[in-house]
């Protein structure tokens, strides 16, 4: 396994021009940075859009968009100084009050955005003229400033709000050329960005191929340049072929099983708990990665994070499973399983849980439906079904927007545990490291006896470039940044 700092170094000098050809999977799902689900989008987004800060290699905040930042009030008030200069593509010049507008639209519940929180437990976002920002807090934050770094708290323009999905404006180093919905999308150089001698590129294609094969044949043939998420099984043919760089990198990147606490049978906790028991971990790394991954443990922290407490490993237990469930008073149990195969390896998933679960008796029918379907009418709302997670780097992300039951990313919307939401109100607000290590052990450990996520496996990032893609560093928390790759001739 290649370490994440090894990556990135290319060959000679910078050579501008050139149209960069990503491929994934699926298509850019919206342009619109607080809307996007898909991978591709947020990628996308992250080329068109900037945030205040970005995560330097060690996760730690390093100045984007803003250039530096205090806290007040024991950390429950933070000051944001910005960039000067700087333009959105239409040509207006950044000021606070398109942050102040960023922040309320994207907290505007009644809009159903997915980055709503993404911003921290904002109480008031306030301009202190036009270049600085007062984010207030409903409850201390210690790590604001890596938070605003996060996929989703892009900035965008104050007078583009209604339109941004359509015609989007950033900062970013590339503009909005086109989006084809369930085909793909493409941006270009923006010779105004902030950063003269930014980007190289000249533009980025983002190209949709599903197969792996022919992904495979794709790269080969020089139709496209980059691979993006790619599976296990696109992966490994490709390591050792000419002309290629095959990476898997180890990120916090997790697949799940959803089992909706809010939603029979999983209302009651003593079967959640059973089927924690039903999965074989270990073989499935072996048979859904082929290696490419590491054994997870019902927590959204991999393995390494410094916040991560020892728990028991669950493991493959049915006589356990069987108890818990008759302890829960749950017989003759027929549900349907749902998952698409555009989300690999989701179906393997699904099919290793079906077999493990039918030994008990069990009855599982899986559903595999387009990712379409599965947005519009499984998340959420079935009781049971598969779903991709990528990385997320502070503990309000991983933690407290996962468990906390008014945030909108817990899908079960309800308390887990009685006193899980004040533990994680207490994790957040707790300022001194020690202690919230300490906390963040007790949170995890009732999050790993009743949480509604079946975590298995965390899956390495996986992608593979032509050798012409230069100062390409596969990301760690989920989506590429672009702004420095070039092509070499």
């Amino acid at each position: 396994m290649v370490p994440w700092s090894a990556f990135g170094q290319a060959a000679g000098s910078p050579r501008k021009g050139g149209i960069l050809r990503t491929s994934f999977p699926s298509a850019p799902d919206t342009p619109d940075p607080h809307m996007t689900l898909s991978g591709p989008g947020q990628v996308m987004s992250g080329a068109i859009f900037e945030n205040l800060t970005e995560l330097d290699p060690n996760d730690q905040p390093a100045p984007r968009l803003a250039t530096r930042w205090t806290s007040e009030k024991g950390a429950s008030e933070w000051i944001f100084d910005l960039r000067t200069g700087v333009k959105f593509h239409h040509g207006r010049e950044m000021t606070s009050e398109d942050v102040v507008a960023t922040i309320n639209r994207s907290e505007d519940r009644s809009l159903g955005l997915r980055s709503a929180g993404a911003f921290g437990p904002i109480k008031e976002a306030k301009a202190e003229g036009s270049s600085r920002v007062r984010l207030v807090l409903t409850q201390p934050c210690a790590e604001l400033p890596a938070l605003v770094a996060n996929r989703y708290a892009k900035i965008i323009p104050a007078d583009k709000l209604a339109t941004i999905a359509s015609d989007p404006m950033g900062t970013g180093p590339f503009k909005f050329k086109s989006f084809q919905p369930g085909t793909g999308a493409e941006v270009e150089r923006n010779a105004g960005y902030w950063m003269p001698d930014r980007p190289y590129l000249d533009g980025i294609r983002f190209v949709t191929i599903a197969q792996s094969i022919a992904q495979q044949a794709a790269l080969r043939g020089n139709t496209v340049d980059m691979l993006e998420f790619l599976s296990a099984d696109g992966l490994l043919p490709l390591k050792g072929a000419p002309g290629v760089r095959a990476h898997s990198v180890i990120v916090a990147q997790y697949y799940t099983l959803m089992t909706q606490a809010n939603l029979a049978p999983f209302d009651n906790p003593k079967v959640r708990q059973a089927f924690k028991h039903i999965l074989d971990r270990e073989s499935l790394v072996a048979s859904a990665l082929l290696g490419e991954g590491s054994i997870a443990n019902d927590t959204t922290l991999a393995p390494g994070n410094p916040y991560l407490s020892a728990l028991p490993q669950y493991g493959q237990d049915l006589p356990k499973a069987q108890s818990l469930l008759r302890e829960a008073g749950v017989n003759n149990l027929a549900l349907e399983l749902y998952t698409s195969s555009e989300r690999q390896p989701s179906p393997k998933i699904a099919i290793a849980f079906k077999e493990a679960a039918e030994k008990i008796g069990i009855g599982i029918t899986i559903r595999d439906v387009p990712f379409t379907e599965y947005l519009a009418n499984v998340a959420r709302k079935k009781p049971l079904y598969t779903s991709q997670w990528n990385d997320r780097v502070t503990l309000y992300e991983s933690l407290y927007q996962i468990y906390y039951s008014k945030s909108p990313f817990n899908y079960s919307g309800v308390e887990q545990y009685p006193g899980l939401d004040r533990q994680l109100e207490d994790l957040i607000a707790e300022l001194d490291l020690e202690q919230r290590k300490k906390r963040a052990a007790d949170v995890l450990t009732t999050i790993h006896a009743y949480g509604d996520r079946i975590i298995p496996f965390f899956m390495n990032y996986m992608c593979a470039t032509s050798q012409k893609v230069q100062a390409f560093i596969p990301p760690k928390h989920g989506a590429s940044e672009l702004r420095d790759v070039w092509l070499s001739a």
